[in-house]
C-alpha cells in the first residue's frame, strides 16, 4: 500500500475494518465485549461525519441544551448552529469554499467555535496559528500551508498580533485578504464591520445545513514538530477528531448533563477535540474560559459546577501551586482524561473527587487520540500506568525500528499505527510523508513503547529527538539550528530535554562559543526572547569548550551523556528553571 493512500480512501473502507480488540480475562469478557461492540458501532457511524454534520445532528437532538458557556453568556445548540450557518454565508462572500485554506489566530472563545464549524460546513481547511510564533516560524507556516485568507484577533495577552503577523503575511501572495478582529478588554471579539465580514450581521443571510463534506475530507492543517528541523504541517480529516471524541465519550461515560472546562489552545488537536468536538458530540456544555490562566480555570470549576476536565502533569502541577487550588470547590469534577505518569497520577488522586480517570495516547498524526483507557478497566496498575487500549479501527503494532519486524507482547519498540484517525499527509512534503509510512500503511510515530498481552499500550519515551515541555513538542534540532544561526556568540549547540517536575521536560542547551565570546546563560536566554516561541527557549545554557564534548565513536556528541550531565547540573545548581523562562 502506498504511504498515505489508505488515509484518503473512502471511509467505508475504514468502516469495514472497525473491529474489536482482543478479549481480556474471561471474567471480564462479557463487559468488555459489550463495551467494545458499542464503541465500534458508534465509531462506524460517527467517523463518517464532518464536524459540522456532528454539530447539526446534536442540535436536532438537544436544541435547547447549552453548547457554550462563557462568563454570563449561554449559547444553545440551536443558536450555535444558526450562527454557524450565518458565518458560513459571510465567509462564502469572502470567497471561502470547499478546499480553501483559512489561517487564523484565536483563543478559546464562542467566535472561534463558530468559525470552526463554519469552515466545516463549507469544506474549507483551517490553519490555526500558534500564538507564540515569531517571524521565522510564521514564514515557515505560510510557505507550506499557503492560506488564502488570514483572520486574526488584534491582541493576545497584550501582544500586538496585527503588528506581528501582518508584515509577514504581506510577503505571501497566496494570502488574498487579511481580516483583523478587535477584541475588548476581556479578550472577546468586539463588534465591528470586520467582525460582520467574517461572522455575518445579526439577522443576515445564512446557508442551509446540507453539506457534502464528510468524515474523510480534510479539516485542518496542524503544525507539529517532528524529528526534522522545523514543524511539519499535518493534514487532519474530520473523522479523526469526531472519532477521538467518540472514544472519550465512551471511556469517560459522558452524558448531555456534563460540563467541561475548556482551556486548551486552539492550535493543537487537543484544543479542537476537547474544547469543541467532544462536548458537542455528546450534547454537553463546553465552558470556554478564554485566555488560559490557572486561577481562572479553577474558579470556573466552582462557578459552572464542572463535571469533566482534561489535564496533563504540567497543568495539574500549575493547579496545585495556585492559591485557588485550596479555596475553590472542585468536588463536582467526577471525570478526568489525563496524560501523566502513573506515579504522578497516583500522587494527585487523593486531592480530587474523580470517579472515572482515563489515560490516553495521542498525537497530531493520530487526530488527537489513538488509544484510551476503557471504562471497564478495573486493574489500577493498567488504568494508571498504561496509555489505554487502541480504539476499534485504530490498529497499533510495535516494530523494531531497525529491522521493521513486529515485536511481541511486552517487547519494546517503535509505536506504529494506522486507521481512521491517521493524518492524510504532511502538506507540501511528499517525501517526508512517504518516509513516515511503511509498506503496510502504518505510520511510524518515532515513539518508544510496547503492547502487553491484553493489548494495552504503554508509551515510554521517544526515539526521535523531541522534547515535550508543558504540553508542547519541541524539536531539538530546530532549537539547535536557531541557536547557531541567530545567537552571534554561539558556534555549536546541542539541545536536550531533562526531567522537570513542572514542565515534564525542560529544554536545555549545551553551547560552544566563538573565540573571545563571553556570554552568560542569562544573556543567551534573553537573546532568544521575541525571536523564537517562548516554549522553545532553553531554560538553561551550559557553556562547554571544544574538549568538553562527550563523543560517540562516530564523532558525534553523545546526547545521552549530555542529558545526564544536564540533569545533574540542574539539580546541583538548584531550581533555576523559572528564572530563565515561563515555557
Amino acid at each position: 500500500m502506498a504511504p498515505g493512500k489508505c488515509q484518503t480512501a473512502d471511509l467505508r473502507a475504514w468502516g469495514e475494518r472497525i473491529t474489536c480488540p482482543p478479549m481480556a480475562k474471561p471474567m471480564e469478557a462479557t463487559v468488555q465485549a459489550d463495551y467494545d461492540a458499542a464503541l465500534a458501532a458508534d465509531l462506524q457511524v460517527n467517523t463518517q461525519l464532518s464536524t459540522w454534520q456532528m454539530l447539526w445532528r446534536t442540535a436536532q437532538r438537544v436544541p435547547d441544551n447549552a453548547a457554550i458557556i462563557t462568563g454570563d453568556t449561554h449559547i444553545s445548540y440551536r443558536e450555535l448552529a444558526a450562527q454557524t450557518l450565518r458565518a458560513a454565508a459571510a465567509l462564502a462572500e469572502l470567497g471561502v469554499s470547499n478546499g480553501s485554506r483559512v489561517a487564523f489566530v484565536f483563543h478559546p472563545s464562542p467566535d472561534w467555535a463558530v468559525l470552526h464549524y463554519a469552515l466545516g460546513r463549507l469544506g474549507a481547511v483551517g490553519v490555526p496559528i500558534n500564538t507564540s510564533y515569531m517571524a521565522a516560524e510564521l514564514e515557515h507556516l505560510f510557505a507550506l500551508a499557503q492560506p488564502e485568507l488570514l483572520i486574526i484577533v488584534d491582541r493576545f495577552r497584550d501582544v500586538d498580533m496585527t503588528g506581528r503577523l501582518s508584515p509577514v503575511a504581506a510577503r505571501f501572495g497566496s494570502i488574498a485578504q487579511t481580516v483583523v478582529l478587535p477584541v475588548d478588554d476581556d479578550g472577546w471579539v468586539d463588534s465591528s464591520p470586520d467582525r460582520d465580514r467574517v461572522f455575518g450581521p445579526d439577522g443576515g443571510a445564512a446557508l442551509g445545513p446540507a453539506s457534502r463534506v464528510g468524515g474523510g475530507d480534510p479539516a485542518y492543517i496542524i503544525f507539529t514538530s517532528g524529528s526534522t528541523a522545523a514543524p511539519k504541517p499535518a493534514l487532519i480529516a474530520h473523522r479523526g477528531m469526531v472519532g477521538a471524541a467518540t472514544g472519550l465519550q465512551h471511556a469517560l461515560g459522558l452524558v448531555p448533563e456534563d460540563r467541561f472546562v475548556a482551556s486548551n489552545p486552539v492550535f493543537h488537536t487537543g484544543g479542537i477535540v476537547w474544547n469543541l468536538t467532544m462536548p458537542h458530540l455528546v450534547g454537553m456544555t463546553s465552558c470556554l474560559v478564554g485566555v488560559y490562566e490557572t486561577g481562572k480555570v479553577l474558579r470556573e470549576m466552582e462557578r459552572s459546577k464542572i463535571t469533566v476536565m482534561g489535564a496533563f502533569d504540567t497543568k495539574l502541577t500549575m493547579m496545585r501551586n495556585a492559591p485557588e487550588y485550596h479555596t475553590v470547590d472542585r468536588s463536582s469534577v467526577r471525570k478526568c482524561n489525563v496524560g501523566a505518569t502513573g506515579s504522578f497520577l497516583r500522587s494527585v488522586l487523593p486531592e480530587w473527587n474523580w470517579e472515572t480517570v482515563a489515560q490516553v495516547y495521542g498525537s497530531t498524526e493520530s487526530g488527537g487520540l489513538g488509544s484510551i483507557t476503557p471504562r471497564y478497566e478495573a486493574d489500577p496498575k493498567v488504568r494508571y500506568d498504561a496509555n489505554g487500549r487502541p480504539m476499534p479501527g485504530m490498529e497499533f503494532v510495535i516494530k523494531d525500528p531497525d529491522t521493521g519486524h513486529r515485536c511481541g507482547p511486552d517487547e519494546p519498540g517503535e509505536i506504529c499505527f494506522r486507521g481512521w484517525g491517521t493524518f492524510i499527509e504532511y502538506v507540501g512534503m511528499p517525501e517526508t510523508t512517504a518516509e513516515a509510512f511503511d509498506d503496510e500503511g502504518y505510520f511510524h510515530s518515532g515513539d518508544y513503547g510496547f503492547l502487553d498481552e491484553a493489548g494495552n499500550l504503554y508509551f515510554r519515551g521517544r526515539y526521535k529527538l523531541m522534547i515535550k515541555t508543558g504540553g508542547e513538542n519541541v524539536s531539538e534540532r530546530e532549537v539547535e539550528i536557531f541557536c547557531e544561526d541567530n545567537l552571534e556568540a554561539v558556534k555549536f549547540a546541542i539541545v536536550v530535554g531533562v526531567p522537570d517536575p513542572l514542565w515534564g521536560e525542560a529544554v536545555v542547551a549545551f553551547v560552544e562559543l566563538h573565540e573571545g565570546a563571553t556570554e552568560t546563560s542569562d544573556g543567551l536566554v534573553e537573546a532568544c526572547r521575541g525571536r523564537i516561541a517562548n516554549f522553545k527557549v532553553p531554560k538553561r545554557f551550559f557553556v562547554v569548550t571544544d574538549e568538553d564534548w562527550p563523543l560517540l565513536d562516530s564523532g558525534r556528541p553523545d546526547r545521552h551523556e549530555l542529558r545526564a550531565r544536564a540533569a545533574a547540573l540542574m539539580g546541583a545548581e538548584g531550581d533555576t528553571r523559572l528564572r530563565f523562562g515561563d515555557g
